[in-house]
């Protein structure tokens, strides 16, 4: 039955290490936020199979790091799995991918950057003396 072709673990915190196991992530949501099990799965190298809802298409670029399929829709979540196991180099390359989005851009150092630009832009906009150009004259560590 279902049992053996997936596994519910409930709250963990060897999270990074069960991710490394596995082959493929998949979050068949009805709904959803910007996710965090998502975002460790692309940061564990793992492609992603998400319906696409809520902020999911924000984080996986359809044939890129992952497949997005509807939300309730099991044939299209069905074929999406059996192309994977069809296509194990897909697999691999949207893995790799999925891991380099997630350093480039959702990283806590892509973030940071992201957020001081934005705090720069700010200032700039109301003549403050950016917080980088601070930075950049050794005035800020």
């Amino acid at each position: 039955g279902c049992a053996q072709l997936a596994w519910l673990p409930g709250e963990r915190d060897d999270i990074p290490e069960l991710m490394r196991a596995f082959d493929l992530f998949v979050l068949p949501s009805l709904g959803e936020g910007i996710s965090n099990t998502i975002l460790e799965a692309m940061a564990s190298g793992l492609a992603v199979v998400a319906t696409r809802v809520g902020g999911n298409p924000e984080l996986v670029e359809d044939g890129v790091t992952g497949t997005l399929v509807p939300a309730n829709d099991p044939q299209a979540l069905a074929r999406a799995l059996a192309r994977y196991l069809a296509e194990p180099e897909r697999l691999r390359e949207h893995g790799r991918a999925a891991r380099k989005m997630a350093q480039e851009s959702f990283s806590i150092e892509a973030m940071a950057g992201s957020y001081l630009r934005t705090y720069d832009d700010v200032s700039r906009s109301r003549g403050v003396r950016a917080l980088g150009d601070a930075r950049a004259c050794g005035e800020v560590r």
